[in-house]
């Protein structure tokens, strides 16, 4: 077996297995569908890539990428990009929610305090 295949196996194979890993995460409850939308299209692009060769090859060379592999980083970092600006989303608007809970809750604590003031006298 040439190493052009080995190569094209091993990543094949690294492609299904995140995928298995992300759809398990999903299954357990430790991932949200909502945020594996990403990583399961990042997963069947690297599937698409390893299997279909000439794809690789064809974007790259379109892109103007010299060397295909390459290719192959910059649509990683793409999806790492994706994944952590969706992320930052996430967590911005986490941070909104716990401000306004913050809030809402003083607001509350002080007419508690004040109502058990006026009970108390």
């Amino acid at each position: 077996m040439n190493m052009g295949i080995r190569v094209q196996l091993l990543a094949i194979t690294a492609s299904v297995a995140l995928i298995i890993l992300i759809i398990g995460l999903i299954r357990k409850r430790k991932l949200r569908e909502e945020y594996s939308i990403i990583w399961l299209l990042a997963g069947f692009t690297l599937i698409l890539f390893s299997i279909w060769r000439e794809l690789l090859d064809l974007i790259a060379g379109v892109i103007g990428v010299y060397y295909a592999p390459a290719m192959l980083l910059l649509v990683g970092l793409f999806f790492g990009a994706l994944a952590f600006l969706h992320l930052t989303v996430v967590i911005s608007r986490f941070a909104d929610q716990n401000r306004t809970l913050a809030q809402e809750m003083a607001l509350l604590k002080e007419k508690l305090d004040r109502l058990t003031a006026g009970q108390s006298t």
